[in-house]
């Protein structure tokens, strides 16, 4: 659980380094590690977890940003571009999995 997790971790940076230029792709690469991730290291609620991290991280980093330490090159919607919810989401729902991977060690 643990090193898939990183890995998750991983490819997620690595999916955005690359299509951060390219939305539409970027977005179903995001979509589709969140659901390759589920598959492989489930937790309960994931949905759940996932549209919550989505919302607040996105939202939480959108208020941040209003006060102009940093800004997107391609902002789509507000001061955001439209795949960061997409990537809240995948950050929560790993870091609970690493979590639990990090207490199944103890």
């Amino acid at each position: 659980r643990l090193s898939l997790s990183f890995l998750t971790i991983v490819s997620a940076i690595i999916i955005v380094i690359l299509l951060w230029r390219q939305t539409p792709l970027l977005v179903s690469s995001l979509i589709i590690l969140g659901f390759v991730k589920h598959k492989i290291i489930p937790i309960k609620k994931e949905l759940l977890w996932y549209i919550v991290s989505a919302t607040v991280g996105t939202t939480t980093e959108s208020l941040i940003m209003l006060s102009g330490p940093w800004s997107y090159a391609t902002p789509n919607l507000y001061n955001f571009p439209l795949w960061l919810p997409f990537l809240w989401g995948i950050a929560g729902v790993t870091g609970i999995s690493l979590y639990q991977g990090i207490n199944e060690i103890k």
